[in-house]
């Protein structure tokens, strides 16, 4: 863990050297010419803002580019957080960057802010397209609020995303036929293709070249389907090589099966098994139009993954006294750990569901449990049975099941909210918030 904190200062510090080559080249082009009136400092700001605001874009697609290096050293969750306030820097920078070189050119024309702002877009090489580009932008941002999210199909949130990439087209094309900062910079223009094939190349080697070359390779294809609940059907996947697709339990994979009406949407599951080298298999719960219609896919279907992902796994836990906590489907990552633990593991699994009939791999489940080391309890919150924990995972129930819990590494994936309120109830155990590892089921 301490040397994943030692690389994610490396990244963090290339991060800010390419802010600092930007601010050396901008003050050699054109910031040293800076004066005290507010023309110069408006278009001073403005051209700073517009470079940096395209650096935080650029980056923008390294974030959530897959790129595995990444996902290691800082894990899926910390890259999404990071994703998510870059994008809102980059948005404000380039938002900025409008305002303050319109009041500059306005405040040099003597003409009001519209006016000058529709003599940007019609006298100004490519600044109608980068107008376009900045509406998109404020689009993609918008979709991802949190609250605003929640009222989106993934489908929908996922395709617009895709304007980003139309949005870094169309500033390419701006920054170079209008950038003042680029005349007489050989050195600076060379520096920015290098960040946009960088940049470009990382996202189309790894979300598209990746998963072709899967598909071919593995040739993975649905063998056959088995109810794992009342609400949630386990694909078991066939194909060539298994041996060699390398994927520790608890990981997911981006998933597409090419039928009619499917091949055009992708959506992560965990694999419910550990590498067996034989066959794979994914769990999904029905929640949504793409999980109904999974039942009904046949032998056969030809399957592309995008993976694995994800740095939900044992080999990022410290200590063999573990706890895994689950909600409704989020047992999907954990069965598949609790099949290679260690033998020496000394193991709790709380399962927790409304009712019984949302409980997954009972069976397996059991089996895995017999081992020495490792107990198993199932908690319903809307059902009561004899043998079952009854209530919602507080902090008097998570004490009376697991007493020595602030002893113990934690694995716990289920549904957000859950999982907010049991890792609050965690640290009120004492519980330190490093021994809390988690997989969030939402995008």
């Amino acid at each position: 863990m301490k040397h994943n904190a030692h690389w994610r200062w490396f990244w963090y510090v290339l991060y800010a050297a390419g802010i600092g080559l930007i601010l050396y080249y901008w003050w050699h082009a054109s910031g040293h010419r800076t004066t005290a009136t507010a023309l110069s400092v408006n278009v001073a700001i403005g051209n700073l803002t517009g470079l940096i605001g395209t650096y935080a874009i650029l980056w923008q697609l390294v974030l959530l580019g897959r790129l595995t290096i990444l996902e290691n050293v800082f894990g899926l969750e910390r890259l999404t957080w990071l994703h998510k306030w870059n994008g809102y820097l980059a948005l404000t920078l380039i938002l900025a960057h409008t305002l303050f070189l319109t009041i500059g050119f306005g405040l040099a024309d003597h003409i009001s802010l519209v006016a000058q702002f529709i003599n940007f877009l019609t006298s100004w090489a490519d600044v109608l397209q980068a107008t376009v580009g900045t509406i998109l932008l404020i689009i993609v941002v918008f979709i991802s609020i949190g609250i605003v999210r929640r009222g989106f199909k993934y489908e929908t949130w996922y395709y617009t995303h895709l304007f980003t990439y139309l949005a870094i087209l169309l500033a390419f094309s701006h920054q170079f036929s209008v950038g003042l900062d680029f005349e007489n910079a050989p050195a600076f223009r060379i520096y920015w293709y290098l960040l946009y094939v960088l940049s470009v190349g990382a996202l189309i080697w790894f979300r598209f070249l990746v998963p072709m070359w899967q598909v071919y390779y593995y040739r993975l294809r649905v063998d056959h389907l088995e109810p794992a609940n009342a609400t949630a059907t386990s694909i078991y996947l066939t194909g060539r090589h298994l041996e060699k697709l390398r994927y520790e339990p608890g990981q997911f994979m981006i998933w597409r099966f090419f039928t009619k009406g499917r091949w055009w949407q992708a959506h992560p599951f965990s694999l419910s098994i550990a590498p067996n080298g034989r066959y794979l298999r994914l769990t999904a719960k029905a929640v949504g139009d793409f999980t109904k219609a999974l039942p009904a896919l046949k032998p056969g279907t030809l399957v592309s993954t995008d993976g694995p992902h994800g740095n939900f796994m044992l080999d990022r836990v410290a200590g063999h006294d573990l706890l895994f906590i689950a909600g409704g489907i989020g047992i999907t990552p954990i069965r598949s750990m609790l099949e290679q633990l260690p033998q020496n593991a000394n193991a709790v699994v709380l399962y927790a569901a409304r009712t019984r009939a949302e409980f997954a791999f009972t069976g397996e489940l059991q089996q895995l449990a017999a081992r020495p080391g490792v107990s198993l309890r199932y908690i319903t919150s809307d059902e009561k049975a004899p043998g079952l924990t009854h209530g919602l995972l507080t902090k008097a129930i998570l004490r009376a099941l697991v007493p020595d819990a602030a002893t113990r590494e934690v694995l716990l994936c289920g549904p957000p909210i859950m999982m907010d309120m049991v890792t609050k109830n965690l640290v009120a155990l004492g519980v330190p918030p490093r021994h809390i590892h988690t997989e969030r089921f939402a995008y």
